[in-house]
């Protein structure tokens, strides 16, 4: 009998990741005047920087209202379900995913709740190519580094990885785990006790 990995954990973290965005978006919104502006770290290089985006994600204004809402909430559900999934199948794919979700949820409140989303974290990288860098939140910062991890595992995981071999998910092999002889009949392959 094969034990499966709770997913509750998964989601809690979530959870704890959308109420962080929504309690300093909610902290912005009170407390920093739209467009206004607070060094946090040096003079320029972190501020706090009230902005209401109604597009995308730089500001990108190229779908926007309820089709970009719609959009956002059913890839949501796309993505619990799937998460879901991957973490019962202990699957690499289930850490970018989970931000993705966490992302994809935090910034769908907003445009639910106030038709925009509001982006504080103003930071300047110092001859960059950009005079500054766009103003994010938490939310962006969860789908950002969920590309990260995810380009990572592209690029990094070794070939066919990407989902756990039957030995590491207690499982017993499936016929695809099987190779094939030179004859074409299928061998078993060796499994650790």
């Amino acid at each position: 009998m094969s034990r499966r990995r709770p997913v509750w954990p998964w989601y809690t973290g979530i959870a704890g990741l959308l109420i962080l965005d929504q309690w300093t978006k909610i902290l912005v919104r009170r407390h920093i005047p739209l467009h206004d502006s607070i060094p946090v770290i040096g003079k320029d290089f972190l501020r706090l920087t009230h902005v209401q985006n109604p597009g995308v994600v730089f500001g990108a204004d190229f779908i926007g209202g309820w089709p970009l809402m719609l959009f956002g909430w059913v890839a949501a559900a796309v993505m619990v379900f799937y998460l879901y999934r991957l973490v019962r199948r202990k699957d690499i794919l289930r850490w970018p995913v989970a931000l993705f979700l966490a992302g994809a949820v935090g910034n769908s409140i907003d445009r639910l709740l106030f038709g925009q989303v509001t982006d504080f974290i103003d930071v300047d990288f110092p001859d960059f190519i950009m005079e500054r860098w766009a103003v994010f939140n938490i939310a962006d910062s969860c789908i950002t580094v969920g590309i990260v991890i995810l380009i990572s595992i592209i690029l990094f995981h070794p070939r066919g990885k990407l989902h756990p071999s039957a030995a590491e998910s207690d499982a017993p092999p499936s016929p695809e785990s099987q190779t094939v002889s030179s004859d074409h009949s299928p061998r078993p392959t060796e499994t650790a006790d």
